[in-house]
């Protein structure tokens, strides 16, 4: 397995020296390395990508994890390519606007709300699916709109 470390290459711990990893709680951790104790708080991990983001001793760490296989399936173009550019979210269902989050202009978030769609008598949370900037709101709140309506467009 390989990491990058704040977007740097390392090459982990050498074999030759002792690391125990002790799990006190979901997202706590101590680390000790000889006479050296760290804590060590999971901020965010993500297995899907292999990202995690760590807070250690004051510091931020961001790490991305690479096995053989991703390096290999990264080669042949065969890795998550398989994703589209989305700049773009269309109404998965018919329903009533309930609140819109963003304007144009704002800046968003992937997994962030965008829209609140009420579908037989449900609350549906639409969120971004992109990191982007809003191009265009389609839609105000209280107007009923029908499957795949155009609801937000992104600047690409």
């Amino acid at each position: 397995m390989k990491y990058l470390v704040n977007q740097k290459k390392t090459n982990g711990v050498g074999s030759d020296v002792k690391v125990d990893i002790i799990k006190l709680s979901d997202t706590e951790y101590r680390i000790q390395k000889g006479s050296k104790h760290l804590r060590a708080f999971l901020i965010r991990n993500d297995l899907r990508t292999k990202t995690s983001s760590w807070w250690i001793n004051g510091y931020k760490y961001n790490v991305n994890s690479k096995s053989d296989l991703d390096e290999m399936l990264e080669k042949l173009g065969m890795d998550d390519g398989s994703k589209t550019k989305v700049n773009q979210i269309f109404a998965p269902m018919p329903g009533l606007v309930l609140e819109v989050k963003f304007s144009e202009g704002d800046v968003v978030a992937e997994g962030e709300s965008a829209i609140i769609l009420e579908a037989m008598k449900m609350e549906n949370i639409i969120k971004s699916p992109i990191n982007g900037i809003v191009k265009k709101v389609h839609v105000k709140k209280g107007q009923t709109i029908e499957k795949n309506t155009l609801i937000i467009s992104f600047n690409s």
